[in-house]
C-alpha cells in the first residue's frame, strides 16, 4: 500500500465528493468522459448573461466574480462544444458573450479604464469592476477568445462585427514598456496610468506582445513602432529569448536562473498562431513537456508515480498558488506538492505519456485527482502530495482551461489543427 494511501482512506470517508473508481471503463471511455467533463466546467461556468465566473464552486454556490479573460476561454469552449455536437446553440450564446463585452447588454456593462482596457474582475451581475487591476494579459485573452469564435462562426456577421470592434477599442500598443529590455508593463490604473511592476519574457504576456503588433500596423503606428520592434526582437523566433536548462534541455524562462509556470507555455500554444504554427516553438513546448515529467519523477518521493506529474496553477492548500519546478529537483516553488493533471492534459499534443497517465490518474484510488462537477460531470483537478486529505472546493477557469484544450487537441478529438485554423485571427481572410 502508498504511504499516501491511509490519509486518502480516512479523506473518502470524510468527503462526500470524493467518488468511487470506475474500473470497467476502457481507456478510450475515460478519454472521452474526462473531454465532455472540461467542456462541461464551461456551460456550468457560464451565467444566464452570457459571463463566466471567475471559478466554478463545487459545492454549487456562486461568487457572482467574473474574469475577463474566462471570457475568452469561455468563447473558445464554445466553438468545441459546438464542433463536438455537445452546444448545438453555440452561435447564439457566442454573440451574447459578445454583445455583453462590447456594451450593447443594457443590464451588464464591462468596465473598461480610460484607455479601453478591461477590468481583469468584475461583478457578472451588475459589471461592476471588483479590484483596480485593468489588465492586459486577461484583455489579450479575451481577445483571443472573440477573434476565435468570429473565425469559427465564419459566416456570422454580427458574431464579426463585434469582435471586429473590441479589437479596434482594446488597443494593448502602449503596454510595451521597453524593446531593449524586453519589458512589458503589466497593468494600468483606472486614469490609463501605468503601474509601477512590469514583466520581461518569456511568459503568457506574449499574448499581449502579439496583439501589440498587429494593432500597430493595422491602425497605422508603422513598421518601425516599439510593438512590432519589441516582436521582431523578442518573440519573432524564440532565439533571443533567455532560457535555463534543466539536465541539459533548455527551457524558455525570463531568466536563466529560474523556471516559469507551464500554463505559460499552453496559452501561447493555443492561443497564438505564431506560436502553433512555429516548429521553433513546437519544440520549445515539447521540450517544456519533457522536463515537467523529469522534474516529478527526479523528485524521488517514496510512493510517487511515474504518470504524477503537471505543474501549473490553481487552487491549493493555502488558497492559490503559481507553481514551478526548479533545478536539482528543488520543491521549493511548490511546496505543498500539487499536481495539475490539466497542465498534463494541456501538454497532451506533446508527450507521448501524457494519455496513459491521465488514464493512470484516473484510475488510481489513492490520489484525490478526481472531481465531480455540480452537474454530475467527472474532471481531474489538483491535488496536493503533500497533504492527500486536501480536496479543492474550486475550480479556476482560466487555469483549467488546458485540459479542455489538450483533450481536444488529441488527434481522435479535433486535433491541433483545430487551434491552429481559428487562432489565425490575422489572416488576410479574416481580417476586418
Amino acid at each position: 500500500m502508498k504511504q499516501k494511501l491511509l490519509p486518502m482512506l480516512l479523506a473518502a470517508f470524510l468527503a462526500p465528493q470524493a467518488v468511487a473508481v470506475d474500473d470497467q471503463k476502457s481507456d478510450d471511455d475515460i478519454i472521452q468522459d474526462l473531454y465532455r467533463g472540461g467542456y462541461a466546467y464551461w456551460q456550468q461556468a457560464r451565467n444566464d448573461n452570457g459571463s463566466y465566473e471567475d471559478k466554478l464552486f463545487l459545492n454549487g454556490n456562486r461568487s457572482y466574480v467574473g474574469s475577463i479573460a474566462n471570457s475568452g476561454m469561455g468563447l473558445i469552449a464554445l466553438t468545441i462544444g459546438h464542433k463536438n455536437g455537445w452546444e448545438p446553440e453555440a452561435e447564439q450564446l457566442a454573440l451574447q458573450t459578445l454583445k455583453m463585452l462590447a456594451g450593447k447588454d443594457p443590464h451588464i456593462r464591462v468596465p473598461q479604464n480610460h484607455s479601453n482596457t478591461f477590468i481583469h474582475f468584475y461583478n457578472t451581475q451588475t459589471g461592476d469592476a471588483v479590484g483596480d487591476d485593468w489588465s492586459p494579459i486577461d484583455s489579450a485573452i479575451m481577445l483571443s477568445g472573440a477573434l476565435f469564435a468570429k473565425n469559427y462562426f465564419s459566416d456570422n456577421e454580427e458574431i464579426a462585427q463585434l469582435a471586429d470592434e473590441l479589437y479596434r477599442k482594446t488597443d494593448l500598443t502602449a503596454y510595451i514598456a521597453n524593446v531593449e529590455d524586453g519589458l512589458i508593463f503589466l497593468a494600468q490604473n483606472n486614469d490609463g496610468s501605468f503601474k509601477e511592476y512590469a514583466t520581461k519574457t518569456y511568459n503568457e504576456y506574449m499574448l499581449v506582445a502579439a496583439f501589440a503588433k498587429h494593432q500597430a500596423l493595422d491602425f497605422g503606428y508603422g513598421e518601425d513602432s516599439a510593438p512590432v520592434a519589441f516582436w521582431n526582437k523578442w518573440y519573432a523566433t524564440p532565439d533571443n529569448l533567455p532560457v535555463a536548462e534543466y539536465n541539459g534541455i533548455p527551457i524558455l524562462s525570463e531568466s536563466k536562473k529560474y523556471f516559469t509556470s507551464q500554463f505559460n507555455f499552453l496559452f501561447n500554444n493555443y492561443l497564438i498562431h505564431e506560436y502553433s504554427n512555429s516548429p521553433a516553438y513546437q519544440a520549445a513546448t515539447a521540450n517544456a513537456a519533457s522536463v515537467d515529467h523529469a522534474w516529478w519523477n527526479d523528485l524521488k518521493v517514496d510512493g510517487l508515480e511515474s504518470y504524477e506529474w503537471g505543474t501549473g496553477a490553481g487552487a491549493c492548500p493555502d488558497g492559490y498558488c503559481v507553481d514551478r519546478f526548479h533545478f536539482d529537483a528543488d520543491r521549493q516553488f511548490n511546496k505543498n506538492l500539487v499536481v495539475s493533471p490539466h497542465i498534463m492534459a494541456g501538454f497532451m499534443p506533446y508527450s507521448e505519456s501524457a494519455r496513459s497517465d491521465l488514464i493512470s490518474t484516473y484510475r488510481d484510488k489513492s490520489v484525490n485527482a478526481r472531481y465531480v462537477l455540480p452537474d454530475g460531470h467527472e474532471i481531474l483537478w489538483r491535488y496536493s502530495y503533500d497533504q492527500p486529505e486536501w480536496k479543492a472546493g474550486w475550480v479556476e477557469g482560466v487555469d483549467f482551461s488546458t485540459f479542455l484544450f489538450g483533450l481536444a487537441a488529441m488527434p481522435e478529438n479535433l486535433g491541433m489543427e483545430f487551434f491552429n485554423t481559428y487562432n489565425n485571427y490575422f489572416d488576410k481572410e479574416n481580417k476586418s
